[in-house]
């Protein structure tokens, strides 16, 4: 059974040891539920994360509540702890504020309810956290646009997201690729999308005003890649911008097929998502499950649109 909530709260059910959380013996599937806290429906790339969550809770016969923060890090901490104090099996958590999450998932693990970070990385307070590896990821997509025959940008403006830490984490892993494989790139500028797709657009817009020498904007997620792109169009430049970052979307897409999208890193949202309820099922039933739980990207340029492993 699924049931969505937006930014309102809900009902369920658990009980090994991590610090402070204990397992009580294995469930019966009927009697499992697990709450996925979402940071919001708006972005395909959550809502595929949340596909997978059901799929994996579907094929294993668990209860599966999904609460929508719509973009609110406290609306998420309320949630959190509301999900712990009705007991439920267990949640999975896409954090939008890993910091302010914190003392959220101590209220949980008071209440003996373990938490899954999925695309996030909440250190010492989850029993598992499942995405990418950021850094490498990174790297990776400044190997493709150094590739043979392509025409190799200098001038980088960067549309990061500040209060995510992945992303910063995708900034750092760029611009240090930069620093050792391509030192005759420089970054011309940087703004702040906040991972939200009004913000990101209009950052985007002041990017390329303040820095019109551009010959690439990096995008560290798919608010940014999109606005990056509505950007493009609202406000074109004098010269060709191409573009590279994360995620797909129908515009991602459609930026390859043009052209103008030089490289994005795809990451398969469906598997996080199934690998987060695997790793509720092995914790229930006392197997080990490993803390950094990887799924690898597929790095998807025009020359290769099914992806370079």
């Amino acid at each position: 059974m699924l049931t969505v909530h937006r930014r309102k709260l809900l009902y369920g059910a658990l009980t090994m040891c991590l610090p402070g959380i204990c397992r009580a013996g294995t469930p019966q599937p009927g009697s499992v539920h697990i709450a996925l806290v979402q940071t919001t429906e708006s972005s395909e790339y959550f809502n595929e994360i949340t596909r997978g969550v059901r799929t994996g809770c579907n094929r294993l016969g668990y209860t599966l509540s999904v609460f929508d923060a719509d973009n609110s890090p406290v609306a998420q901490s309320d949630a959190i702890e509301t999900y712990a104090q009705q007991k439920v099996s267990a949640i999975l958590l896409c954090a939008i504020d890993v910091y302010g999450v914190r003392d959220a998932i101590d209220t949980a693990r008071r209440f003996n309810v373990p938490v899954i970070a999925i695309d996030a990385i909440v250190a010492g307070k989850t029993i598992a956290q499942i995405g990418v590896d950021n850094i490498r990821t990174a790297a990776r997509l400044l190997d493709a646009l150094l590739q043979p025959g392509l025409v190799q940008p200098t001038r980088i403006g960067i549309i990061g997201a500040t209060g995510s830490y992945i992303q910063t984490l995708r900034y750092s892993g760029f611009l240090d690729a930069m620093k050792k494989e391509a030192p005759f790139m420089h970054v011309s500028g940087f703004v702040d999308g906040q991972n939200i797709l009004d913000s990101a657009q209009t950052a985007a817009e002041d990017l390329l005003a303040a820095a019109p020498d551009l010959d690439l904007i990096y995008a560290t997620g798919e608010p940014a890649m999109i606005g990056a792109l509505s950007a493009l169009q609202t406000s074109p430049p004098r010269r060709t911008v191409h573009l590279a970052g994360w995620d797909m979307s129908p515009e991602i897409n459609k930026g390859l097929r043009d052209g103008i999208v030089l490289a994005t890193a795809v990451q398969d949202t469906v598997r996080m998502g199934e690998a987060a309820v695997k790793a509720v099922h092995h914790w229930l039933h006392d197997m080990p499950v490993p803390h950094d739980i990887i799924v690898p990207a597929t790095i998807v340029t025009p020359q290769y649109p099914h992806g370079i492993l």
